[in-house]
Protein backbone atom coordinates (compact mmCIF):
# COMPACT_ATOMS: atom_id res chain seq x y z
CA UNK A 1 0.00 0.00 0.00
CA UNK A 2 2.70 2.49 0.70
CA UNK A 3 4.02 2.51 -3.14
CA UNK A 4 0.65 3.34 -4.01
CA UNK A 5 0.79 6.64 -2.05
CA UNK A 6 3.21 8.91 -4.51
CA UNK A 7 0.91 8.54 -7.25
CA UNK A 8 -1.95 9.27 -5.08
CA UNK A 9 -0.64 12.69 -3.83
CA UNK A 10 0.54 13.76 -7.22
CA UNK A 11 -2.74 12.72 -8.59
CA UNK A 12 -4.06 15.23 -5.76
CA UNK A 13 -2.09 17.84 -6.64
CA UNK A 14 -2.79 18.04 -10.58
CA UNK A 15 -6.21 18.72 -9.34
CA UNK A 16 -5.65 21.29 -7.02
CA UNK A 17 -2.38 23.51 -7.94
CA UNK A 18 -2.57 25.88 -10.28
CA UNK A 19 -1.42 25.84 -13.39
CA UNK A 20 1.22 28.16 -13.45
CA UNK A 21 3.29 29.94 -10.86
CA UNK A 22 5.68 28.73 -8.40
CA UNK A 23 4.89 26.47 -5.52
CA UNK A 24 5.71 26.98 -1.79
CA UNK A 25 6.20 24.02 0.38
CA UNK A 26 6.90 24.47 4.33
CA UNK A 27 9.04 21.85 5.65
CA UNK A 28 9.95 21.04 8.75
CA UNK A 29 12.48 17.54 8.23
CA UNK A 30 9.98 15.54 10.39
CA UNK A 31 8.62 12.54 8.98
CA UNK A 32 5.00 14.32 7.37
CA UNK A 33 6.66 17.44 5.82
CA UNK A 34 9.84 15.49 4.50
CA UNK A 35 7.66 12.73 3.07
CA UNK A 36 5.65 15.23 1.20
CA UNK A 37 9.06 17.56 0.21
CA UNK A 38 10.44 14.29 -1.72
CA UNK A 39 6.81 13.45 -3.12
CA UNK A 40 6.22 16.92 -4.60
CA UNK A 41 9.61 17.11 -5.90
CA UNK A 42 9.21 14.44 -7.81
CA UNK A 43 5.65 15.75 -9.29
CA UNK A 44 7.07 19.17 -9.67
CA UNK A 45 10.14 17.46 -11.92
CA UNK A 46 8.01 15.54 -13.98
CA UNK A 47 5.52 18.52 -14.54
CA UNK A 48 8.27 20.90 -15.13
CA UNK A 49 7.07 22.88 -12.16
CA UNK A 50 8.91 25.49 -10.06
CA UNK A 51 8.88 24.21 -6.26
CA UNK A 52 10.30 26.75 -3.60
CA UNK A 53 11.13 25.10 -0.42
CA UNK A 54 10.29 27.31 3.24
CA UNK A 55 12.18 26.36 6.45
CA UNK A 56 11.70 27.74 9.69
CA UNK A 57 14.41 27.69 12.58
CA UNK A 58 11.56 28.80 15.86
CA UNK A 59 14.73 29.46 18.05
CA UNK A 60 12.90 27.24 20.91
CA UNK A 61 15.66 24.33 20.93
CA UNK A 62 19.40 24.87 20.31
CA UNK A 63 18.98 21.98 17.83
CA UNK A 64 17.20 24.03 15.16
CA UNK A 65 19.60 26.14 13.43
CA UNK A 66 21.25 22.78 12.69
CA UNK A 67 17.93 21.04 11.88
CA UNK A 68 16.99 23.46 8.93
CA UNK A 69 20.18 23.53 7.44
CA UNK A 70 19.45 19.68 7.54
CA UNK A 71 16.37 20.60 5.35
CA UNK A 72 18.08 22.88 2.97
CA UNK A 73 20.86 20.45 2.36
CA UNK A 74 18.22 17.89 1.28
CA UNK A 75 16.23 20.32 -0.76
CA UNK A 76 19.17 21.52 -2.54
CA UNK A 77 20.04 17.50 -3.27
CA UNK A 78 16.65 17.32 -4.93
CA UNK A 79 17.67 20.78 -7.28
CA UNK A 80 15.38 22.87 -5.18
CA UNK A 81 15.81 26.27 -3.75
CA UNK A 82 15.49 26.67 0.41
CA UNK A 83 14.60 29.89 2.20
CA UNK A 84 15.48 29.31 5.88
CA UNK A 85 13.35 31.96 8.09
CA UNK A 86 13.67 32.65 11.76
CA UNK A 87 11.49 33.76 14.48
CA UNK A 88 13.82 36.15 16.22
CA UNK A 89 12.61 37.92 19.38
CA UNK A 90 11.54 37.35 22.96
CA UNK A 91 9.28 34.77 23.18
CA UNK A 92 6.05 34.46 25.35
CA UNK A 93 6.42 32.47 29.01
CA UNK A 94 2.47 31.33 28.20
CA UNK A 95 0.56 30.12 25.11
CA UNK A 96 3.70 29.47 23.92
CA UNK A 97 2.11 27.23 20.64
CA UNK A 98 -0.01 29.81 20.14
CA UNK A 99 2.77 32.47 19.28
CA UNK A 100 4.80 29.11 17.62
CA UNK A 101 2.21 29.25 15.19
CA UNK A 102 1.00 32.94 14.69
CA UNK A 103 4.74 33.44 13.71
CA UNK A 104 4.91 30.48 11.35
CA UNK A 105 1.58 32.03 9.47
CA UNK A 106 3.01 35.21 9.18
CA UNK A 107 6.79 34.56 8.40
CA UNK A 108 5.03 31.85 5.65
CA UNK A 109 2.78 34.17 4.61
CA UNK A 110 5.72 37.44 3.83
CA UNK A 111 8.06 35.15 2.50
CA UNK A 112 5.43 33.37 -0.11
CA UNK A 113 4.38 37.43 -1.23
CA UNK A 114 8.18 38.28 -1.49
CA UNK A 115 8.48 35.20 -3.71
CA UNK A 116 4.99 35.73 -6.25
CA UNK A 117 4.02 32.13 -4.49
CA UNK A 118 0.25 31.72 -4.35
CA UNK A 119 -0.35 28.30 -3.12
CA UNK A 120 1.72 26.69 -0.03
CA UNK A 121 1.65 22.83 0.59
CA UNK A 122 1.50 22.31 4.40
CA UNK A 123 2.23 18.16 5.63
CA UNK A 124 -0.76 18.09 8.18
CA UNK A 125 -2.13 13.98 8.23
CA UNK A 126 -5.15 12.26 8.82
CA UNK A 127 -3.22 11.99 12.28
CA UNK A 128 -3.32 15.94 12.54
CA UNK A 129 -6.56 15.90 11.37
CA UNK A 130 -8.14 13.59 14.03
CA UNK A 131 -6.69 15.66 17.07
CA UNK A 132 -7.56 18.93 15.70
CA UNK A 133 -11.22 17.51 15.59
CA UNK A 134 -10.96 15.95 19.28
CA UNK A 135 -9.36 19.16 20.41
CA UNK A 136 -11.83 21.53 19.48
CA UNK A 137 -14.87 18.40 20.84
CA UNK A 138 -13.21 18.58 24.28
CA UNK A 139 -12.94 22.62 24.17
CA UNK A 140 -16.72 22.52 23.34
CA UNK A 141 -16.49 24.27 19.99
CA UNK A 142 -19.12 25.40 17.53
CA UNK A 143 -19.88 22.57 14.52
CA UNK A 144 -17.66 24.52 12.13
CA UNK A 145 -14.95 23.95 13.91
CA UNK A 146 -15.22 19.99 14.49
CA UNK A 147 -14.76 20.43 10.29
CA UNK A 148 -10.94 20.19 11.01
CA UNK A 149 -8.67 21.65 8.92
CA UNK A 150 -9.71 22.24 5.06
CA UNK A 151 -8.08 20.27 2.38
CA UNK A 152 -7.57 23.51 0.78
CA UNK A 153 -8.18 26.99 2.48
CA UNK A 154 -6.84 30.67 2.42
CA UNK A 155 -3.83 31.66 5.20
CA UNK A 156 -5.21 32.84 8.05
CA UNK A 157 -3.20 36.06 8.30
CA UNK A 158 -4.28 39.10 7.13
CA UNK A 159 -3.92 41.34 5.07
CA UNK A 160 -0.39 39.59 4.75
CA UNK A 161 -1.62 35.97 3.30
CA UNK A 162 -4.70 37.44 1.19
CA UNK A 163 -4.20 36.29 -1.92
CA UNK A 164 -1.65 32.78 -0.22
CA UNK A 165 -3.79 29.26 -0.64
CA UNK A 166 -2.97 26.67 1.59
CA UNK A 167 -2.97 22.97 0.42
CA UNK A 168 -2.60 20.13 2.79
CA UNK A 169 -2.48 17.12 0.54
CA UNK A 170 -1.51 14.47 3.22
CA UNK A 171 -5.00 14.92 5.13
CA UNK A 172 -5.80 11.50 3.42
CA UNK A 173 -2.95 9.78 4.88
CA UNK A 174 -1.74 8.18 8.26
CA UNK A 175 1.28 9.60 9.88
CA UNK A 176 2.22 5.62 9.75
CA UNK A 177 1.90 5.16 5.74
CA UNK A 178 4.30 7.95 5.53
CA UNK A 179 7.23 6.97 7.53
CA UNK A 180 6.56 3.57 6.29
CA UNK A 181 7.00 4.92 2.85
CA UNK A 182 10.28 6.90 3.89
CA UNK A 183 11.64 3.19 5.02
CA UNK A 184 10.84 2.03 2.04
CA UNK A 185 13.07 4.38 0.39
CA UNK A 186 15.90 4.12 2.91
CA UNK A 187 15.01 7.99 3.51
CA UNK A 188 15.24 9.06 7.05
CA UNK A 189 13.64 12.17 9.22
CA UNK A 190 13.81 14.39 12.07
CA UNK A 191 12.43 13.90 15.35
CA UNK A 192 11.29 16.87 17.18
CA UNK A 193 11.41 16.17 21.35
CA UNK A 194 8.46 18.76 22.23
CA UNK A 195 6.16 16.06 20.30
CA UNK A 196 6.76 13.79 23.35
CA UNK A 197 6.19 16.57 25.62
CA UNK A 198 2.79 15.96 27.44
CA UNK A 199 2.84 19.81 28.57
CA UNK A 200 1.51 20.65 25.53
CA UNK A 201 -2.55 20.00 25.34
CA UNK A 202 -2.34 18.83 21.51
CA UNK A 203 0.16 15.63 22.92
CA UNK A 204 -1.71 14.35 25.59
CA UNK A 205 -4.58 14.29 23.43
CA UNK A 206 -2.38 12.75 20.74
CA UNK A 207 -1.29 10.14 23.48
CA UNK A 208 -4.97 9.66 24.30
CA UNK A 209 -6.24 8.86 20.71
CA UNK A 210 -2.87 6.18 20.69
CA UNK A 211 -4.60 4.53 23.37
CA UNK A 212 -8.13 4.72 22.35
CA UNK A 213 -6.94 3.07 18.83
CA UNK A 214 -5.33 0.41 20.96
CA UNK A 215 -8.64 -0.51 22.78
CA UNK A 216 -10.30 -1.04 19.23
CA UNK A 217 -11.48 3.12 18.52
CA UNK A 218 -10.55 4.15 14.87
CA UNK A 219 -9.36 7.83 15.09
CA UNK A 220 -9.88 7.88 11.35
CA UNK A 221 -13.48 8.42 11.86
CA UNK A 222 -12.69 11.70 13.53
CA UNK A 223 -11.21 12.64 10.51
CA UNK A 224 -13.92 11.27 8.36
CA UNK A 225 -16.89 13.07 10.35
CA UNK A 226 -14.33 16.64 10.18
CA UNK A 227 -14.96 15.20 5.68
CA UNK A 228 -18.51 14.79 6.34
CA UNK A 229 -19.13 17.98 8.20
CA UNK A 230 -16.98 20.09 5.45
CA UNK A 231 -19.85 19.09 3.07
CA UNK A 232 -22.39 20.86 5.22
CA UNK A 233 -20.22 23.38 5.80
CA UNK A 234 -19.85 24.41 1.56
CA UNK A 235 -23.30 24.09 1.68
CA UNK A 236 -24.10 26.74 4.18
CA UNK A 237 -21.26 28.62 2.20
CA UNK A 238 -22.96 28.85 -1.08
CA UNK A 239 -26.44 29.70 0.59
CA UNK A 240 -25.15 32.70 2.68
CA UNK A 241 -23.00 33.54 -0.53
CA UNK A 242 -26.34 33.64 -2.29
CA UNK A 243 -28.49 35.43 0.58
CA UNK A 244 -25.55 38.12 0.24
CA UNK A 245 -25.93 38.35 -3.31
CA UNK A 246 -29.56 39.60 -2.86
CA UNK A 247 -29.34 41.83 0.13
CA UNK A 248 -25.82 43.03 0.06
CA UNK A 249 -24.22 45.96 -1.78
CA UNK A 250 -20.49 46.70 -0.78
CA UNK A 251 -19.83 50.42 -1.95
CA UNK A 252 -15.75 50.89 -3.63
CA UNK A 253 -14.97 53.52 -0.28
CA UNK A 254 -15.62 50.96 2.25
CA UNK A 255 -19.03 50.83 2.88
CA UNK A 256 -22.42 48.32 2.46
CA UNK A 257 -25.83 48.86 2.02
CA UNK A 258 -28.01 46.05 3.39
CA UNK A 259 -31.22 44.68 2.89
CA UNK A 260 -32.50 44.85 6.26
CA UNK A 261 -35.88 42.85 5.24
CA UNK A 262 -33.84 39.99 3.14
CA UNK A 263 -31.56 39.79 5.45
CA UNK A 264 -33.65 39.28 9.08
CA UNK A 265 -35.67 37.22 7.35
CA UNK A 266 -33.45 34.36 6.49
CA UNK A 267 -31.86 31.63 8.94
CA UNK A 268 -29.90 32.70 11.83
CA UNK A 269 -26.94 30.61 10.59
CA UNK A 270 -26.73 32.71 7.07
CA UNK A 271 -27.09 35.87 9.21
CA UNK A 272 -24.51 35.43 11.26
CA UNK A 273 -22.28 33.87 8.09
CA UNK A 274 -23.01 37.30 5.97
CA UNK A 275 -21.85 38.97 9.75
CA UNK A 276 -18.47 37.61 10.37
CA UNK A 277 -17.53 38.25 6.49
CA UNK A 278 -19.25 41.20 6.33
CA UNK A 279 -17.43 43.02 9.49
CA UNK A 280 -13.96 41.53 8.73
CA UNK A 281 -14.40 42.78 5.56
CA UNK A 282 -15.58 46.47 6.46
CA UNK A 283 -12.86 46.54 9.82
CA UNK A 284 -10.14 45.37 7.79
CA UNK A 285 -9.52 43.52 11.54
CA UNK A 286 -6.76 40.18 11.37
CA UNK A 287 -8.95 38.81 14.11
CA UNK A 288 -12.64 36.88 13.74
CA UNK A 289 -15.08 38.69 15.70
CA UNK A 290 -16.71 36.93 18.73
CA UNK A 291 -20.00 35.73 19.61
CA UNK A 292 -21.21 38.26 21.19
CA UNK A 293 -19.88 40.92 18.63
CA UNK A 294 -22.32 39.43 16.07
CA UNK A 295 -24.82 38.93 18.18
CA UNK A 296 -25.33 42.53 18.78
CA UNK A 297 -25.15 43.60 15.04
CA UNK A 298 -27.76 40.95 14.60
CA UNK A 299 -29.90 42.04 17.11
CA UNK A 300 -29.64 45.78 16.19
CA UNK A 301 -30.76 44.91 12.81
CA UNK A 302 -34.39 44.62 13.93
CA UNK A 303 -34.08 48.71 16.01
CA UNK A 304 -33.52 51.96 14.64
CA UNK A 305 -30.11 53.31 15.55
CA UNK A 306 -26.32 52.62 15.66
CA UNK A 307 -24.20 50.14 17.20
CA UNK A 308 -20.84 49.83 17.02
CA UNK A 309 -19.31 46.31 17.14
CA UNK A 310 -16.52 43.47 15.63
CA UNK A 311 -14.93 47.05 14.66
CA UNK A 312 -18.09 48.18 12.55
CA UNK A 313 -20.63 50.94 13.07
CA UNK A 314 -24.01 49.72 12.41
CA UNK A 315 -26.45 52.42 11.66
CA UNK A 316 -30.40 51.26 11.42
CA UNK A 317 -32.65 54.26 9.64
CA UNK A 318 -35.62 55.29 8.21
CA UNK A 319 -32.88 56.20 5.28
CA UNK A 320 -31.79 52.30 5.21
CA UNK A 321 -29.69 50.38 6.89
CA UNK A 322 -25.82 51.19 6.26
CA UNK A 323 -22.75 49.31 7.82
CA UNK A 324 -19.20 51.15 7.69
CA UNK A 325 -16.12 50.91 9.43
CA UNK A 326 -16.05 52.10 13.10
CA UNK A 327 -14.66 55.98 13.24
CA UNK A 328 -13.35 55.31 16.71
CA UNK A 329 -10.87 53.12 16.00
CA UNK A 330 -9.29 55.06 12.69
CA UNK A 331 -10.17 58.53 14.18
CA UNK A 332 -8.84 57.96 17.94
CA UNK A 333 -11.44 58.24 21.05
CA UNK A 334 -11.79 60.28 23.97
CA UNK A 335 -9.65 58.05 25.98
CA UNK A 336 -6.74 56.92 23.62
CA UNK A 337 -5.64 58.55 20.43
CA UNK A 338 -5.64 56.74 16.67
CA UNK A 339 -3.73 54.02 16.32
CA UNK A 340 -0.72 53.54 13.57
CA UNK A 341 -2.97 52.00 10.74
CA UNK A 342 -0.38 52.03 8.38
CA UNK A 343 0.68 48.04 8.07
CA UNK A 344 4.25 46.80 6.22
CA UNK A 345 4.94 43.65 4.37
CA UNK A 346 7.90 44.32 2.60
CA UNK A 347 6.98 46.59 -0.53
CA UNK A 348 3.05 46.11 0.40
CA UNK A 349 1.85 48.70 2.18
CA UNK A 350 -1.61 48.50 4.13
CA UNK A 351 -4.04 50.82 5.42
CA UNK A 352 -6.19 49.86 8.05
CA UNK A 353 -6.04 46.23 6.91
CA UNK A 354 -8.94 47.75 3.97
CA UNK A 355 -6.56 49.14 1.19
CA UNK A 356 -3.17 47.91 -0.51
CA UNK A 357 -1.08 51.00 -1.43
CA UNK A 358 0.99 49.71 -3.21
CA UNK A 359 0.82 51.88 -6.00
CA UNK A 360 0.79 54.90 -4.53
CA UNK A 361 3.65 57.30 -4.57
CA UNK A 362 6.12 58.19 -1.75
CA UNK A 363 4.66 61.64 -2.04
CA UNK A 364 1.17 60.70 -1.37
CA UNK A 365 0.07 60.40 2.53
CA UNK A 366 -2.94 58.14 3.57
CA UNK A 367 -5.03 59.37 6.24
CA UNK A 368 -8.52 59.38 7.47
CA UNK A 369 -10.39 62.15 6.21
CA UNK A 370 -11.12 63.66 9.44
CA UNK A 371 -14.27 65.37 10.65
CA UNK A 372 -13.53 68.49 9.70
CA UNK A 373 -12.58 67.54 6.02
CA UNK A 374 -8.97 68.68 5.97
CA UNK A 375 -7.68 69.64 2.78
CA UNK A 376 -10.32 68.55 0.39
CA UNK A 377 -11.58 71.46 -2.15
CA UNK A 378 -14.65 69.94 -3.50
CA UNK A 379 -16.89 68.75 -1.24
CA UNK A 380 -19.38 67.53 -3.58
CA UNK A 381 -18.29 63.87 -3.82
CA UNK A 382 -18.94 62.96 -0.28
CA UNK A 383 -22.73 63.90 -1.32
CA UNK A 384 -23.95 60.16 -1.33
CA UNK A 385 -21.70 59.18 1.60
CA UNK A 386 -23.91 59.40 4.94
CA UNK A 387 -22.69 61.70 7.68
CA UNK A 388 -21.10 59.38 9.80
CA UNK A 389 -18.84 57.49 7.63
CA UNK A 390 -17.38 60.54 6.14
CA UNK A 391 -15.01 61.07 8.60
CA UNK A 392 -13.17 57.37 8.60
CA UNK A 393 -12.41 57.62 4.68
CA UNK A 394 -9.00 56.89 3.77
CA UNK A 395 -7.77 60.19 2.39
CA UNK A 396 -4.88 60.54 -0.03
CA UNK A 397 -3.15 63.92 0.79
CA UNK A 398 0.42 66.03 -0.95
CA UNK A 399 1.56 68.76 1.09
CA UNK A 400 -1.85 68.77 3.11
CA UNK A 401 -3.81 68.58 0.31
CA UNK A 402 -6.56 65.98 -0.70
CA UNK A 403 -5.35 64.59 -4.02
CA UNK A 404 -7.65 61.35 -3.80
CA UNK A 405 -10.89 59.89 -2.07
CA UNK A 406 -10.41 55.97 -3.39
CA UNK A 407 -13.65 54.81 -4.54
CA UNK A 408 -14.82 57.95 -4.42
CA UNK A 409 -13.53 59.80 -7.15
CA UNK A 410 -11.03 59.75 -10.25
CA UNK A 411 -8.12 61.77 -9.29
CA UNK A 412 -6.10 58.39 -9.23
CA UNK A 413 -3.86 60.30 -11.74
CA UNK A 414 -2.04 62.25 -9.02
CA UNK A 415 -2.67 60.35 -5.73
CA UNK A 416 -2.18 56.82 -7.54
CA UNK A 417 -4.39 53.78 -7.24
CA UNK A 418 -5.35 52.46 -3.69
CA UNK A 419 -6.91 48.49 -4.33
CA UNK A 420 -9.81 48.36 -2.12
CA UNK A 421 -9.95 44.82 0.07
CA UNK A 422 -13.12 44.72 0.98
CA UNK A 423 -14.72 42.26 -1.43
CA UNK A 424 -11.09 40.67 -1.06
CA UNK A 425 -12.21 39.87 2.54
CA UNK A 426 -15.53 39.25 1.28
CA UNK A 427 -15.70 36.64 -0.59
CA UNK A 428 -12.94 34.66 1.14
CA UNK A 429 -14.53 34.89 4.19
CA UNK A 430 -17.91 33.55 2.71
CA UNK A 431 -16.02 30.72 0.52
CA UNK A 432 -12.87 29.76 2.05
CA UNK A 433 -12.39 26.49 0.01
CA UNK A 434 -12.48 29.04 -3.25
CA UNK A 435 -9.30 30.22 -4.85
CA UNK A 436 -7.95 33.19 -3.57
CA UNK A 437 -8.74 35.38 -6.84
CA UNK A 438 -11.90 33.54 -7.79
CA UNK A 439 -13.81 36.64 -7.18
CA UNK A 440 -12.12 38.28 -9.91
CA UNK A 441 -13.39 36.50 -12.84
CA UNK A 442 -16.75 34.77 -11.20
CA UNK A 443 -19.84 36.32 -11.94
CA UNK A 444 -22.02 35.55 -9.57
CA UNK A 445 -20.82 38.09 -6.75
CA UNK A 446 -19.82 41.00 -8.93
CA UNK A 447 -23.04 42.60 -8.32
CA UNK A 448 -22.11 42.83 -3.85
CA UNK A 449 -19.48 45.38 -5.91
CA UNK A 450 -21.03 48.94 -6.53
Amino acid sequence: MSAALEPRVHAWLDRQVEPAGTLGLACSGGSDSTALLLMAASWAKARGRRLHILTLDHGLRRESAGEVLRVAARAKALGLPCEILSWSGDKPDSGLQAAARQARHTLLARACRSQGIRQLLLGHTQDDQAETVWMRLKAGGHWRGCSGMAPVAPSPLWPAGRDLQLLRPLLILRRTELRDWLTRRGEGWLDDPSNQDEAYARIRIRRHLERLESAGFSTCRLAALADDLRQVQAQEDWAAAVLARSCIRIEAWGGARIDAHRLSMAPPALRYRIWEALSLALSGQSGLPDRRALDCLDAALRATGRVTAAGVLLDVSARGVWMVRDPGPVLGRVDRPAPELMSQHGDDPVWDGRFALSSVPASVSPGVLGRDYSGLSERDVLAAIPGFARPGLLALRRAGRVVALPGLDDSTAEGGIAEPLFLHRFCTRLLPGQRPVWFDTSESLQPLLQ
